[in-house]
């Protein structure tokens, strides 16, 4: 058994009437309502004010007009004046397009019943008042889904809150337990997918337990709990075949080949790729290149390192090919070198600032995962962009991995020299410290980290990062980290 605990983690033309009618959410003790407005002869609500009324955290993008709303894994896109919205990214029609009213979004209130009542929470309409009244689900526990992955099958558990929970793994059961959680037995039920049999649920008095039957054997599943969600995944991979026992002479190979011979460095985008652009026209590109030629010329002169780089001049490298590389290397370490950016209003990026760097894991909250999105949107300017179909259908190989220790120690190494050596020119995001799915680390055989060296999005960081000795500085920073990884590495500590 394994315990672990959850973390206590204006359109013109249009002229409105006010109507009384409100939506209104039944919260312990709370009532809430958001106005109805009658709009060219429609009653209709607020998008957002849904979103607010049944728990969504949703995201406006005023660039592409799309309003963004996320629940547990159910997520939701809207576009003003387009009639076509997305679930999961499945595409369905409205009868009329969302029209945007002071600031917000507003569908007419059948629709909106139709396409929240769905959700994990009560939603139903009123026709004769003209409301909408929203309840909290009483069940802790939301919901259960099962995804065959091509390398494995994801269980995914959908939570209202936090919740400490264990889990039992004794083939064929695999049994997870919520302490003082509360279940539909009726609803969670689900049957044959990928690797899970069957799916039931027990309400005990002060628990509640998923019950999971198993097709046939598997490695000891890997559990991540996702904080901003509060979705709880279970990667599930089948045995692998039981490997005959590495004799004596093999196994003092092994321990010679822990030696950091290789490191591949991996300076993101180029080409016909520039990668983020600043204010002032600093490309992404040019920036992580020249850190990387810098970090390059460090490593060559101060070790006896072979030192390999995905790209030394301004050519575009697809991810894949950045990955592929480094493992034929057999590179001891990959080091991708960026800059991140965030679009919105000149408020917006002035507040995003700072280095953080990531190891592969899922992502723990929306800015980690936004993070990655936008450093794998280069896919779509590849040739065969196709070929990536399976990033949301691939289970991030963590269990075969025996370096995620490793690159997490890596990660903090980075994070204490940069706080020490650039503090006093650039801060830290946050932690410092991140992890999320980004294509690029995914399938690398060795420590891997992907380096977000500073926002080019924010006019001040955007200058320090084109600053020729700031890139010195920077790469003499990941030079030092590298070194005290590696003496720390091959000294076994």
């Amino acid at each position: 058994m394994k315990l672990f605990y959850s973390a206590v983690f204006l359109l013109f033309g249009l002229v409105p009437s006010f109507a009384q009618a409100p939506i209104s959410k039944d919260a312990p003790g709370v009532w809430r309502s958001v106005p109805v407005k009658e709009i060219s002869g429609s009653r209709m609500v607020a998008i957002t004010g849904i979103c607010d009324a049944l728990g969504y955290r949703w995201q406006w993008d005023r660039f592409t007009q799309r309003l963004s709303c996320t629940i547990n894994t159910t997520r939701l896109s809207f576009i003003q004046d387009n009639r076509f919205y997305t679930v999961n990214d499945k595409v369905f029609q409205l009868q009329s397009a969302p029209v945007r009213h002071c600031g917000a979004l507003y569908i007419p209130l059948q629709i909106a019943s139709e396409i929240f009542g769905d959700s994990g929470d009560a939603l139903r309409l009123n026709s004769s008042t003209g409301t909408i009244s929203a309840s909290k689900s009483r069940f802790s526990i939301l919901s259960v889904l099962c995804d065959k992955k091509q390398n494995g099958t994801l269980l995914t558990v959908n939570l209202s809150d936090s919740l400490p929970f264990d889990f039992i793994y004794y083939y064929p059961n695999l049994t997870l337990n919520f302490f003082g959680g509360t279940i539909d037995t009726q609803k969670i039920k689900q049957g044959r997918v990928g690797l899970v049999k069957s799916v039931s649920a027990v309400q005990f008095k002060e628990s509640a337990q998923i019950s999971v039957i198993l097709a046939s054997q598997i490695e000891e599943p890997e559990i991540d709990y996702v904080q901003d969600t509060k979705t709880l995944m279970v990667s599930l991979k089948q045995l692998k075949p039981v490997t005959k026992p590495v004799k004596e002479k093999a196994a003092v190979t092994d321990i010679q080949s822990q030696k950091i011979k290789t490191i591949v460095i991996d300076p993101g985008h180029g080409g016909k790729d520039p990668g983020a652009i600043g204010a002032k026209g600093v490309r992404e590109k040019d920036v992580v290149l020249g850190i990387g030629l810098y970090l390059r010329e460090l490593l060559k002169m101060k070790t006896d390192l072979n030192v390999y780089m995905t790209r030394d001049k301004d050519v575009f490298i697809p991810l894949s090919e950045r990955t592929k590389f480094a493992n034929n290397k057999k590179a001891d370490l990959f080091l991708s070198i960026h800059a991140d950016a965030v679009p919105g209003n000149s408020k917006r990026k002035e507040a995003a600032k700072g280095y953080k760097i990531y190891f592969l894991s899922q992502a723990k909250n929306e800015e980690d995962k936004l993070a990655a999105m936008r450093e794998n949107a280069v896919i779509e300017l590849e040739d065969r962009p196709q070929n990536y179909s399976s990033l949301q259908n691939v289970l991030i190989d963590l269990a075969g991995n025996e370096y995620l220790r490793e690159s997490q120690d890596l990660c903090i190494l980075l994070d204490q020299k940069f706080n020490v050596s650039l503090k006093k020119k650039i801060s830290k995001l946050h932690l410092g410290v991140g992890q999320a799915n980004f294509w690029v680390l995914n399938g690398t055989y060795m420590p891997s980290v992907l380096i977000e060296t500073g926002f080019i999005s924010n006019v001040a960081e955007e200058k320090l990062l084109a600053d020729k000795n700031f890139q010195k500085e920077m790469a003499k920073a990941i030079f030092e980290a590298v070194t005290s990884f590696q003496d720390k590495y091959e000294s076994g500590l």
